[in-house]
């Protein structure tokens, strides 16, 4: 008995103490940000200890408002609280958790308001501030940015709050989306509390950028006509889509510039001279415009295959360009009408949407109002289209396709005969296009019974047609 009470007696401190921990309160903090910025984190511990976890997690505490932190069961009063704000400020409070547990953030000091203009050509993305003359040169601690998660894109202001300091003269370092640093030392802002970047009394010039090519542009430059280094890439952490916009603001005197475009591929397209102040508009993805100006010429699908892309480019050029077809295809019996930006000699590709493709060089498009793309069309010679005649052929009948999709198959069989060969082959009759069509087996068989078949598979069945007539088919 006696062993048994002496180990009663030796844990009896350990299971009054346990008892006594699970009598401790539940305990709180309120924590209440009175200031005009955005707490980001929060740290409540016992003071001596570290600062445990971030009491706000993935969230942030706004101005004026108030979060309450559950402490836990402890008897302990005392507590620690760090708050950090956007920006990197730090503020610390002690408090008693048993008495008081309401924790105020609140500004201290005086307050300033400085207002900050950005008069550049180029985003600001960053703002310091240090007491002037604290260090020289690069060894000077900047501290944070004043700007923090905030930028002051061009011709727009920022209001900047100069919170607990009495002091006037500071050090500004200045850091636009280029990553280049304009540094201004002892700036008095008790005086003049403005801060002007840029040179605002060189005009400010605007243009619209647009991407016309099926390629990203990663990277734009600009610099005044015929002057040295392209400079800092316009777009920042920016890009232009394909078909998209963006609109390039510039400080010089003058209006001619040069621009670079950098696309996803690394291939560069230069412009120069450009008049910004006439045009205010530059585009890029498309073949330079010559002084003899732009050729239109209509490609006709003569194939029972869809033109999905075509490169018409000029017969001198180093590389085929961009797609002159845009958005657009080309389906059989269909034409479409494109625009070479040069001379008469152009090089055309074209690619089917089975990715197969066909080409032919130095073709003379000034000759040529329609090319038409059919088998042969590469090595064939290619001539203008005759003036359409305003009666069919002797012997004939001009079959006139007024439906609204091509006719890819046509027959022609003596009556009552069963259904022989295709009589267009590779060819088809695109829509509102016409045709002479002659009796397949000569002039002693004019009578045939005549079907059509349209792309869709519809069938239009003429029977007992008098292919020698010559007269107009209608085929709707």
């Amino acid at each position: 008995m006696r062993p048994f009470l002496l180990a009663f007696l030796a844990l009896a401190p350990a299971f009054a103490g346990a008892a006594r921990a699970q009598q401790a309160p539940a305990r709180e903090a309120v924590i209440a940000n009175d200031t005009d910025g955005i707490l980001q984190e929060l740290y409540v511990f016992r003071p001596g200890a570290g600062d445990g976890p971030d009491r706000l997690g993935s969230g942030v505490l706004p101005p004026r408002a108030m979060l309450r932190v559950p402490l836990g069961r402890v008897r302990e009063c005392g507590f620690e609280a760090r708050a950090v704000f956007e920006g990197g400020e730090e503020m610390r409070r002690r408090f008693d958790a048993c008495r008081n547990p309401r924790v105020a953030f609140a500004e201290t000091g005086p307050r300033r308001a400085v207002e900050v203009v950005n008069g550049s050509d180029r985003v600001l993305r960053e703002l310091y501030l240090a007491p002037a003359g604290s260090r020289p040169g690069r060894a000077r601690d900047w501290g944070a940015d004043r700007l923090g998660s905030d930028t002051v894109a061009v011709g727009e202001s920022f209001r900047l709050r100069l919170r607990g300091t009495t002091a006037c003269s500071f050090d500004i370092r200045a850091v636009y989306d280029d990553d280049e640093a304009e540094i201004r030392e002892r700036q008095d802002l008790c005086r003049s509390p403005r801060l002007a970047f840029g040179d605002p009394n060189q005009p400010l010039r605007e243009a619209t950028v647009s991407n016309r090519g099926r390629r990203t542009l990663r990277e734009l430059y600009a610099r005044p006509a015929g002057s040295e280094g392209w400079g800092a890439d316009r777009l920042g952490a920016e890009v232009v889509p394909a078909r998209g916009e963006f609109r390039l603001r510039l400080r010089g005197r003058g209006c001619a510039f040069d621009l670079r475009a950098v696309y996803e591929d690394s291939r560069e397209e230069v412009q120069r001279g450009l008049d910004l102040c006439t045009s205010g508009a530059a585009s890029f993805g498309l073949p330079v415009v010559s002084d003899s100006g732009g050729r239109r010429v209509t490609l006709l699908n003569g194939f029972s295959r869809t033109v999905q892309q075509a490169f018409l480019s000029p017969a001198d050029a180093d590389d085929w360009g961009e797609d002159v077809l845009g958005d657009a295809v080309i389906a059989p019996g269909a034409r479409q009408a494109v625009t070479l930006q040069g001379g008469c000699q152009a090089d055309l590709r074209i690619v089917f949407d089975t990715d197969a493709a066909e080409e032919r060089r130095d073709i003379d498009i000034c000759a040529l109002g329609t090319i038409a793309l059919r088998p042969g069309w590469t090595i064939d010679p290619l001539v203008a289209p005759a003036a359409e005649p305003r009666g069919p052929q002797p012997g004939s009948i001009r079959l006139r396709n007024a439906a609204g999709l091509p006719v890819v198959e046509l027959y022609a069989d003596p009556p009552g005969n069963k259904r022989g060969a295709d009589r267009l082959g590779r060819t088809v009759l695109g829509a509102g296009e016409v045709m002479d069509f002659a009796p397949p087996e000569g002039p002693e068989q004019c009578l045939a019974d005549l079907v059509a078949v349209f792309r869709n598979g519809r069938e239009l069945a003429l029977p007992d047609t008098d292919l020698c007539a010559g007269r107009e088919v209608v085929l709707q």
